[in-house]
């Protein structure tokens, strides 16, 4: 196939590409930088690219132009409630410009990634392909863009197109373009040397397991629409003993009362305006870490016939990764800087 994609140069969407493009597909990438994508990719790999926006209809129809099938992976991540409407419309109408003009242009397949932030409910027992909408946390633009389209993406899917969408949790592992979440909060870990003790924890993903995920979503055309990729649950109380059974490091308990995080997410949004850098640090990141419910990807894993690999391995290949491009220091890294 000939598969349009957004957001080739992240970190979900660069393993996709590598995914799909080993797989035999060609790809035609909507990219804001194309120097970016020449240095992942190189010159001969790409069948063709087109520099704009996700939210600009001309370059995405562009794009789309002789395609088979569509990745939809860009998104405007921020959790603060700075510039908040600004990113709740770019996203929604990105989505809107990617998905109906994929739908517009014939193409018979899209896949729409979305997150595990489009169903959370702190009150749900447990997430799955079945879970509703979630209700949103009202400070992010982010949030709330996530689960308009969600309502936007599942009204299509009701009327019979072939538009699926992936729900990954915490995505980490090697080969990041740039330096996600996910990866700047293990990175705190090691510098911090402390392993905080906060209610519930976190689900963690390999990236490539997200990538082969797409992969045959694309190839296999299921019949399920919507596909929850989790990963592997880690309680904040488990934190310090992974990751110093990887690195031969130890990293002191700290108990943190279950308000403190909240709090000072609460604070980061009111003074992150004012600060020299971005911070991922708001409310509504503090209670996603604190208020996290699980989500059950088994479905997934039978339906597409993925099993995942174990959290260690991918989270020993993320530290090594993060180490070769100087985001953690050798200190930080124990043992993994001798190996």
């Amino acid at each position: 196939m000939r598969i349009m994609m957004t957001g080739a140069t992240g970190f979900v969407g660069y393993h996709t590409a590598k995914a799909l493009l080993a797989a035999g597909h060609e790809l035609s990438l909507l990219v804001r930088s194309v120097d970016k994508m020449l240095g992942l990719f190189g010159e001969d790999v790409i069948h063709s690219s087109v520099r704009g926006d996700f939210n600009d209809a001309k370059r995405v129809k562009r794009a789309l132009d002789g395609c088979d099938a569509v990745v939809h992976c860009a998104a405007v991540v921020n959790t603060s409630s700075d510039n908040a409407e600004q990113v709740y419309q770019a996203n929604v109408e990105g989505a809107r410009q990617v998905i109906g003009g994929a739908l517009d242009s014939g193409v018979s397949r899209v896949i729409y990634v979305s997150s595990i932030t489009a169903l959370y409910e702190p009150t749900a027992q447990y997430l799955d392909q079945d879970s509703p909408p979630g209700r949103g946390i009202a400070q992010s633009g982010y949030g709330r863009s996530k689960i308009t389209c969600e309502h936007y993406v599942r009204s299509l899917q009701d009327a019979g197109e072939a538009i699926y969408s992936t729900y990954p949790g915490s995505v980490i592992g090697p080969d990041d373009p740039g330096l996600t979440d996910p990866h700047k909060g293990l990175a705190s870990f090691l510098q911090s040397g402390l392993a905080p003790l906060m209610p519930t924890g976190n689900q963690y993903i390999d990236v490539r397991d997200v990538a082969q995920a797409h992969l045959r979503i694309l190839e296999r055309g299921p019949e399920a629409r919507r596909f929850p990729l989790g990963g592997t649950y880690l309680p904040w109380r488990d934190h310090g003993r992974l990751l110093g059974k990887i690195t031969g490091r130890y990293f002191m308990p700290l108990w943190v009362p279950p308000y403190l995080p909240l709090a000072a997410g609460k604070l980061m949004d009111k003074i992150s305006p004012y600060l020299p850098i971005e911070t991922p640090f708001s409310a509504e990141g503090m209670q996603y870490a604190t208020e996290w419910v699980i989500m059950d990807d088994s479905f997934t894993s039978q339906c597409l016939d993925l099993a995942f690999r174990p959290l260690e391995d991918t989270m020993r290949e993320a530290l090594i990764s993060l180490l070769r491009k100087g985001q953690i220091s050798a200190r930080a890294a124990g043992r993994l800087a001798r190996e």
